[in-house]
């Protein structure tokens, strides 16, 4: 079993001083404002009630011995009265005080305790000035030494508190640590498992909570290179075939035609696979927090771009029947062309993908309130509501089974947000009332500047 740590010392050892720190001043609190001491206010009091009570006797010795009878009854203390030479004047109650030593006289000037022969602590009080007779009475109790047991008690429970209340900081610390060190030697699992309603626990959770995401990134990282593995050797194998059919047919036009027309499809394919991990490389490497792509604005004729779009989705999915519903006014503005066609293509890819056979995918691009809203339908199979919120989250893809049939790197809808983003919009995805889905985005029409400070010509 691993043994505290430096962390667990050096909370115990700051209770142990302020246990210190308080055992101090409670003993000194106790000694200052003892009756008997001159702190307290009492001690002149008793001084002088003393002095007006036995110094008109002190000439004769039968009233002083009466007089310090009662005084000593009344202290219930047994008393004595010693000339400066030591001689005994008078005393008073069983085994009276011994008289003070010649070093000790000079304590005397006040109703305070003084340590005399044997350790025996006595109270003495002069009577008739520092150089006459005075006044011993024993102190068999004294306030710090009746202290003293439950002193010592109190002290022992604050150590023992002391002790558990470190433990109680400083384990789940050092767990936070353990865990920490864990993850950086790579195990992804590793979590603290600390469960508190404090800000140790909400440091706790966090950390967890980072451990998770980062597992399930790497995770989704170690899923992507496979797909793109597995995506890129389907189109390669194919333009392999073709390539081979090629060499054995080489005098057949219409056929040679239709390979290379197959071909083309292939390599289309893989450049869009690999367009896509590079956009999302330099999504991540672009700035730190939220990724911005640098746009590179033209003007262009929304109607042309969106009827182009449309083209190359028919072109790409001659058996994908296509419903467009286009605003007549779509104005001219200043987008970046390139990645709009990304995002648009995405979305229509998608829809194509898991829409269900024989059904239409719907583009609709329409102006309304200075936006232009897009909006691509699907009637496929949809997805949960769990997952709906997490579609745009990179490398995610809800249905594991569907994708694995359908390909994709789970780039394409995080490609979509971040480039609509980009240009100033915001899009969402919803869950249809009958079946399918909606994916839409709008974006600000207002004039996207250049490089340069100025627009590019009208496309």
């Amino acid at each position: 079993m691993i043994g505290p740590k430096r962390l667990f010392w050096k909370i115990f050892i700051m209770g142990l001083l302020l246990v210190g720190l308080a055992a101090g001043a409670l003993v000194l609190t106790t000694v200052l404002l003892q009756p008997e001491t001159v702190m307290h206010g009492k001690s002149k009091r008793l001084h002088q009630v003393l002095n007006l009570a036995l110094g008109p006797h002190l000439g004769n010795p039968r009233q002083l011995r009466e007089e310090l009878g009662r005084i000593a009854a009344a202290l219930e203390q047994p008393a004595a009265i010693y000339a400066q030479d030591g001689r005994l004047l008078a005393s008073a109650g069983d085994n009276p005080p011994e008289p003070l030593e010649a070093k000790d006289l000079r304590q005397l000037g006040g109703w305070r305790p003084i340590q005399a022969h044997g350790g025996v602590w006595v109270h003495a009080v002069p009577l008739a000035g520092a150089d006459g007779p005075y006044l011993l009475t024993s102190m068999v109790e004294f306030g710090l030494v009746n202290l003293q047991p439950h002193l010592t008690a109190v002290l022992l429970l604050l150590v023992l508190v002391s002790w558990f209340l470190a433990r109680a900081l400083a384990a789940p610390l050092e767990r936070l640590m353990a865990v920490s060190g864990a993850l950086a030697q790579g195990d992804l699992s590793a979590r603290s498992g600390i469960s508190r309603c404090d800000e140790v626990g909400d440091l706790a959770r966090a950390v967890d909570e980072m451990a998770g995401r980062l597992e399930e990134r790497i995770r989704t990282e170690k899923e992507l290179f496979a797909n793109i593995s597995h995506e890129i050797r389907t189109p390669l194998a194919r333009l392999r075939v073709a390539l081979e059919l090629l060499e054995d047919a080489p005098g057949d036009a219409p056929q040679t035609l239709q390979r290379l027309q197959a071909i083309g499809a292939d390599l289309t394919e893989l450049e869009l696979l690999v367009d896509n991990v590079l956009i999302s490389s330099r999504l991540d490497l672009s700035v730190r927090g939220e990724a911005r792509l640098p746009l590179k604005p033209l003007e262009i004729n929304l109607a042309f771009f969106f009827a182009e779009t449309a083209a190359r989705f028919l072109r790409h999915y001659p058996q994908q029947p296509l419903e467009t519903n286009l605003s007549p006014n779509l104005p001219v503005a200043a987008v970046d062309p390139s990645l709009l066609d990304r995002a648009c293509d995405n979305l229509l890819d998608n829809a194509a993908k898991y829409n269900r056979p024989g059904q239409p995918v719907i583009l609709e691009a329409l102006v309304r309130h200075g936006q232009l809203r897009v909006a691509v339908t699907d009637f496929g199979e949809g997805v949960t509501p769990e997952d709906l919120a997490r579609l745009f989250e990179p490398f995610f893809r809800g249905d594991r089974c569907r994708s694995r049939r359908t390909g994709g790197t789970g780039l394409g809808l995080t490609l979509c947000k971040r480039i609509v983003e980009a240009h100033g919009g915001r899009i969402t995805a919803q869950l249809n009332p009958g079946a399918g889905m909606t994916f839409s985005f709008e974006l600000p029409l207002e004039r996207v500047a250049g490089p340069q400070g100025r627009h590019a010509p009208r496309v």
